[in-house]
Formats: structure tokens, sequence, C-alpha cells
């Protein structure tokens, strides 16, 4: 029977927003002004700005109409910036306006200025965000330029209103000129020659090649409508998978950044709206600062948003399949001039439901079958917080602290029972009804990021110190038939420090990026059962120190980047508190990237090489037999050495055409496999373990298509991938290398009146890669969303996953001495909406980027 139990109300927003009416005000801090010496001898005035703008550090906009044919001598002694560029104007009909980030120097037109504003809307009376504005001289010469907010509005600097025109472009839209008043109405029609089109461009480019790198617009796109990150990241070109859990097609699990700062919760995923993105960039070859483990990082780009005050988001998900699952969270952020004060919180209830049917034989001193049918309920409720503050001392300059508790809210409660029949030989010789109760309580969690940012000329320093610190209390109760079976209980602890420097420089035409990371990890699991296995006491220390070097130069249409990173990593694995040597190891490894890419019009092309390590997790490195049924053990393995890979990629694109083949060749490669426990004391034992495998090939292709047609915007990807991995050195005879194809259609539709459809399916035929079998498997999801308030803060989400519940996970596996079939099937058809709803413009500019992240991912 389904279940349908709607999740506890959330108490405590309300306290939240009271602590946060005690902040106190802050005056906004001065800013560094800096002073520098010039000597100018008969010098053009672009090439005098120039050389002022690289003297001052903030940047200089003008034109070369008009400018080019004054000279300037002139002697500037310990002045500032804005003094030097009136000491090179005097005399000259120009007139420079400072903004917060840049001066402009324009043409004088009149002695009377003007601040210039105004909203631009198209036909139908929507405000148009991202669209340019420019004022220009009666002459055409450009005098000012901005961009519109997502409301609509714009605001220019104070300039002179005699013959000065306002010219609005917007991809889609003919251009309008307008005389330049002090208030401005632009209205925007849409263009009649594109709408004939085929394709229609009258939007954003969905995707876009950006300095090498593959970049989805969000804003003004289809994909600024698919409700949270979470959801959005899904939909992204090379990018698999759902809920947290991504892929990018021959790069593995990316890391995800926002505005620079490391995704370590996916819970921010469900708080960031995707209408709050400007963009997401997918790096697919990302330079040696980011660690030696990362293949791919997605950077999201935030839309940047001005106000003082209060600030703040909330959402509401739920969703229902054979049990419900709910997700509340708040976001509040408090300015006043330049410092930021935050909250977040985050409660989640959380039902899992699986069935599964098995299938397993040992070869061993007899045959063994084993046929389960198995369902497995968890249920558990969690909090994540956030607090901090993060302050500004300049625009060159920024600090801030966050402190991040989380815990579970009670147990964590999970139940396994089904039924198993055991052969022998072909004889039935035992048929149990089993039954496991797993408890487990997560004590507080707790997080801190500490992190100065600051730039001296063009120099940049980023500094990040890191500490976490968790611990883990799990029970099991085992019984067969009605009878205990077996009883264990284990105790986790984790400390983490880490701290992260990096420090970024021109050199000659390019960019240098340098640094260090230093992480220590300390780790204690206490395992304790009942006769089953053994008692296990695991220590683990691990201490790693880590220099980097990146260097990216741009030559033309060309863009080289090369990479260097050092790991000195040295593990102490003590057992009962006795040092093991044998499994106490010192690794001392060179990790190189390097990448050439081309651009050309719409044409692009990358050529990249990467060296990768990934070290084993702790849960893999464990010595301790844990119990499932009375036929079924798992283990891990401390002799695990770190897996290296080394892998070629080459990129190619036009316009809406992106194309991608790789070659990955491992060492040492993870895997999980089967092996007879102990034939002759427990015989007809299934040992789940893990092992590594000498030499393993991964290689592939993948193209995705993204063109636009009036209101639909499919994204069409079709991959193909070879899996050659034999296991021969673990016992394992079975090898195949058949290819895999993967297929995935995604199609949006955007209607008028904030209306917006999405639905999207995934196909992945059979096929034997290795030593396993894989069964077709595949999935359609959609989306229906409304948007409401002029500005579109409140949205409302329908969705429904899975909806044919075809999606099963189905395959066959062989190990040592050992057969294995398995249908799985994790509650995936879901029906669910979500509600989400935004105030004020206000948005943390905290800049933490964190430090140590590959080690807290193997916690």
């Amino acid at each position: 029977m389904r279940q349908f139990n709607f999740t506890w109300t959330t108490i405590g927003w309300l306290l939240i927003g009271y602590g946060l009416s005690f902040i106190p005000s802050h005056a906004q801090a001065q800013a560094v002004i800096k002073k520098f010496s010039l000597e100018l001898k008969n010098e053009s005035l672009p090439e005098a700005l120039k050389q002022i703008e690289k003297k001052g550090g903030k940047s200089i906009l003008f034109t070369y109409n008009g400018t080019e044919s004054y000279r300037v001598t002139a002697s500037i002694h310990e002045k500032t910036e804005c003094e030097a560029i009136d000491i090179v104007l005097k005399g000259k009909p120009f007139v420079s306006v400072e903004r917060e980030e840049y001066f402009v120097v324009q043409r004088k037109k009149s002695n009377k200025a003007i601040t210039v504003q105004g909203k631009v809307y198209d036909e139908k009376g929507t405000p148009l965000a991202f669209v340019n504005i420019l004022a220009l001289a009666a002459d055409s010469s450009f005098l000012a330029g901005s961009v519109t907010e997502e409301d609509g509005s714009f605001r220019l600097p104070a300039i002179a209103g005699e013959d000065c025109l306002l010219k609005a472009t917007y991809i889609g839209y003919c251009p309008q000129i307008i005389p330049c008043r002090q208030q401005n109405i632009l209205r925007l029609q849409p263009d009649t020659k594109l709408l004939k089109e085929i394709v229609v461009t009258a939007g954003r480019p969905l995707i876009e090649r950006k300095d090498g790198t593959l970049t989805a617009n969000i804003a003004g796109t289809p994909l600024s409508l698919m409700g949270s990150a979470s959801e959005m990241i899904s939909h992204l070109p090379f990018v698999t998978g759902t809920d947290g859990e991504y892929t990018v097609l021959g790069r593995g699990t990316p890391e995800i950044y926002i505005n620079g700062r490391k995704v370590r919760d996916n819970t921010e995923l469900n708080r960031l709206q995707a209408n709050e993105i400007l963009s997401a960039e997918i790096i697919t070859t990302p330079g040696v600062q980011y660690g030696s483990s990362v293949g791919a990082v997605i950077r999201l780009h935030t839309i940047r948003k001005r106000g003082q005050g209060m600030s703040g988001s909330f959402y509401t998900d739920y969703s229902q399949g054979h049990v419900p699952i709910g997700n509340e969270g708040i976001s509040l952020n408090y300015r006043t001039g330049g410092l930021d004060i935050f909250v977040k919180g985050d409660f989640a209830e959380i039902n899992n439901h699986l069935t599964s049917i098995h299938s397993q034989d040992i070869y061993a001193s007899s045959d063994w079958n084993q046929s389960t049918e198995n369902k497995s309920k968890q249920t558990y409720r969690t909090f994540n917080g956030e607090l901090g503050f993060n302050y500004e001392i300049d625009e060159d300059q920024s600090f801030g602290m966050r402190y991040m508790p989380g815990t579970n809210i009670g147990n964590a409660h999970t139940t396994n029972e089904g039924t198993t029949l055991i052969l022998q030989d072909g004889k039935e010789v035992d048929h149990l009804y089993a039954r496991q109760q797993t408890d487990a309580h997560t004590g507080w969690w707790q997080a801190a990021n500490g992190y100065y940012n600051a730039t001296f000329g063009k120099c940049n320093i980023d500094f990040n110190a890191d500490y976490l610190y968790g611990r883990d209390r799990i029970r099991q109760y085992a019984e067969n038939n009605g009878t205990e079976d077996a009883t264990s209980s284990n105790r986790v602890r984790n400390h983490l420090y880490a701290a992260k420097l990096l420090i970024t420089t021109p050199l000659w035409k390019g960019k240098l990026s340098f640094g260090t990371e230093e992480t220590f990890t300390n780790r204690h699991d206490i395992f304790l059962q009942s006769g089953f296995s053994a008692d296990a006491d695991d220590r683990i220390k691990q201490t790693m120190f880590s220099g980097f070097i990146d260097y990216n130069l741009p030559l033309g249409k060309f863009n080289i980047l090369a990479g260097l990173r050092y790991e000195f990593q040295q593990t102490d694995y003590y057992e009962k508190g006795i040092h093991q040597d044998g499994q106490s190891p010192t690794y001392r490894d060179w990790i190189p990237v390097v990448s050439i890419r081309y651009t050309s019009g719409n044409w692009f092309f990358a050529l990249s090489h990467r060296t990768l390590k990934y070290s084993p997790s702790y849960d893999m490195l464990t010595s301790a037999v844990t119990y499932q049924n009375k036929y079924s053990y798992r283990s891990g393995d401390p002799f695990l050495v770190p897996q290296i890979h080394r892998a070629t990629f080459f990129d190619a694109g036009w316009k809406w055409i992106n194309f991608s083949i790789y070659y990955d060749h491992s060492w040492n490669m993870y895997t999980s496999y089967t092996r007879p426990y102990d034939d002759i004391n427990h015989p007809g034992v299934l040992l789940f373990g893990m092992a590594s495998i000498p030499h393993s090939n991964r290689y592939g292709s993948s193209i995705v298509l993204s063109p636009k047609f009036g209101i639909w915007q499919p994204q069409l990807t079709t991959g193909i991938n070879w899996f050659d991995s034999h296991g021969t050195s673990i016992g394992i005879t079975q090898h195949w290398n058949e290819p895999r194809f993967y297929f995935s259609l995604d199609n949006s539709f955007n209607f008028p009146k904030g209306w917006f459809f999405n639905i999207k399916g995934v196909l992945s035929p059979g096929a034997k890669q290795s030593y396993a079998i894989w069964k077709t498997e595949g999935r359609v999801d959609a989306q229906l969303t409304k948007s409401f308030l002029k500005d579109q803060s409140l949205k409302i989400s329908v969705t429904a996953k899975d909806i044919f519940h075809t999606g099963y996970r189905y395959f066959t596996i062989y190990g040592d001495r050992t057969f294995s079939s398995n249908r799985d099937y994790s509650d995936q058809q879901r029906f669910g909406i979500r509600l989400s709803y935004q105030f004020n413009a206000a948005k943390s500019k905290y800049k933490g980027t964190g430090a140590g992240e590959s080690e807290k991912s193997r916690l």
C-alpha cells in the first residue's frame, strides 16, 4: 500500500529571522586610495590613458574615435588615478566619469549633464533582462553603456544630454534608437525576418565556447526555468545523472562551484534557483589547482544583484512515490555597506524504498545458489545549517568565515527483509526469512571555512583554511526465521584540517597560477560483532602536501594551458593501536596537464592530456567484515593503492554542435567483486570485497546537438563507450569489450505568460563489457513550471519522474568463482510539487572556495 504522509512542519524559521533582527549596523569601509607617479612625453591620449590604467589598476573605458588625435605631455607625481586622468584631459574636449568599477572618458557635449535611466520591455510588456544599452553622440561615437537588470531597468552615468541618443539591442529583436532623456521607456519588437527562419535565435544561445570553455547560458534560456540548480545541472550538455549524482561524459564525476566556492552539500543546489544563475561553465580539462582527482568542473555564476538590508529565499519540495520525500529550506542575508551576515537552514525528511531480486552462484567445493527477493526501507531526517559573514574591505579585498553544522534528527533507520532460497548442488538446504535492522546516529558534524581574497595591482591572492569534524554510531541487528543471528556496532570519528593558497598573476601575455595545498586527516573506526567474523579497531592518519603551477597563454586564435602538481602523501595505518608498516605507504606523484585550444568564428577545437589520481575512500580501506545476511558478508581492502589515470581528449564544436572523443588508461582501478568467504568454515557464504585491477582502458565519444525551433529548444545527446578491464588477477575469467550506447533527448518549451514545459528521455541499450552484462536501461521525466509576479520571484513546479516505471537497474556480473544476476528498482517513479520564492536583490559576496575538498569526499 502506498503511503501519503506529508512532511512535518519545519520549526525555527521565526527564530532565525528574529535572531537576524539584532544584526548591528556597520559603516561602509573606506576604499584604499592608491597613488603613483608617471612621466608622459608626447604620448597619444589613448596610450596615456592605458598607462594610467596600468598604474592605477582600475579600468578606463574610452573610444579611439576622436581621442587618438590628441597628444599628452605631463608630469604626474603622487596622484590618484582619478587625479591623473583629470591632468591628461585638461584643456581637451573630454570628461571623466568615475563609476564603482571603472572610469568612463567621453566627449563633452554640454555643460549640463544628466543621469539617464529607464526600462526596456518586449512587445507584450514583459521586462527584458540583458539588453545592451548604448548612449551615442550625434556622430555615433560611444558615450556610455550598460546592460538591463532582471526587471528590465538600466542606469547610465551622468552624460551630456544635447544631441544624445539611446540605442537598445537584443538578439531576436529589432534595434531601437530614441532621443536620450533622464527617464526612458523602450519597447522592442521581434525581428520578423528571424522568426521566419527554421532555426530561430530569438534568445540567448544555449551553448557557447568562451576562451576554450564550454559555457551554457542559463539566464535568458529554457535552463533558467528548470526550478532548482540541482534540477538544472542534469540538463547541461555532456552531463548525465540526477539529485546531486552527476557525470560528465568521458570525464567522470565533476566538482561543482558556485561563484568560485566549492559545493560540499547538495542542499546548496536545492536552495539555489536556476533563474538566479547567469551561466554554467563545463570545464572538461581543469587545471591542476583543482586537485589531482578532478576530471571535470562545473562552475555556476550567479546573476550579480545589488541591494542593502534583508534578502532571502525559501523553497519547499514534496514528492510521492511508494513513500514520500520532503525538503524545506530558507536562506537569509543581511547587508549593510561592505558587511554581509547570512544564515541558512535545510530540513529533509527522506524515505527510501528499494526492491531487488538477486541470484548468486558460488562454485567452490560445492555449487551453491542463493535466490533472494528483498525489500529495503530507509527513513531519516536531517538538518544542515550555515552561519557566517563576509566583509569587503574595499573592491580589492575581502574576508569571511562560515560555520556549517549538520546532523540526523534522531536515528537513520534502515530495514531489509526478504526470503532467500539456498541450493547446494541443486538441492534445497535452507529457506529462510531474513530481516536486518540498522540504526545509524550521526552526531553533530561540524565544518568551518575561513578565507581572505585580495588583489594587489594585477596579482590576486586567495587563501582558505578548513576544519571538519564528524562522528557516526551504527548498530545492526539481524535475524533469520525469527531467531537472532548477528549483532554489530560501528563507531567512526573523523577530523580534518586543510589549507590552500592560490596566487594568480599576469606573466608575459598569459596568466600564471601557483600555490600550495595541505591536508591532515585522522579517522578512527571501531567495529564490534557477535562472533560471525572478527572485531576491528582501525585508525588512519594521513598527511598530504601539494604544490601546483598552471600557465594559461592566449596566442591569437590559440590558447595553451600547461600545469604541473606535485603531491606527497603519507599514511599511517594502526590496528588496535599497533602501527602496520605494510599498510602505511608513502606516495610521491607528479600530476601534469596540457591543453591546446583553437577558436575561429563558430569553430572550436581542443586537444588535451591529463593525469588523474584517485585515493580510495576510507570505507574501502576498512578491514572489518560486516554482516548482510546469513550467506552474505561485506569487507574492504586496507592494501588498496591510489588509482592513476592518464587520459587524452579531443573536443570540437560548431555553433550548436559539440563533439568529444576520449581515451583513458588507468592503473590499479578499484572494483567491487564477489568471492567465496571461507569454503571450509563458512561454506556457501559470499563475500563482497574490494580489489584493484592492474590495467583498464575506457574510450568513447559523444555529440551534443542543441538547435532552436521557435518555442522548442531540443538538446540531443548521443554517446558510445568501450570499457576494457580484465580481472584475471583477482580470479575473474570472463572478458568482453562490446560498445555501449547512450541516447538522451531533452525538450524544453517556452510558452507565454510564464509557462514552461520540459520532457526528457534517456536510453542506454544493453552490452557486455569486461566481466559484466548490462541490460537496457531508460526513463522519461517531465516538468511543468509557472512563474508569478513581475520579477518571476515566485515559481511553482510540478514534476513527474520515471513516468513509465522503466528505471530499473538490471545487470549480471562475474566474480572469483561467482556469478550474480541483479534487478533493482529504487522508487524512481515519483510525482511532486515544488514552491520557491525569493525577495530583495542582495546576494552574499562570500568568496571562500574551501581547501582539502578531495580528502573531504573520501570521508
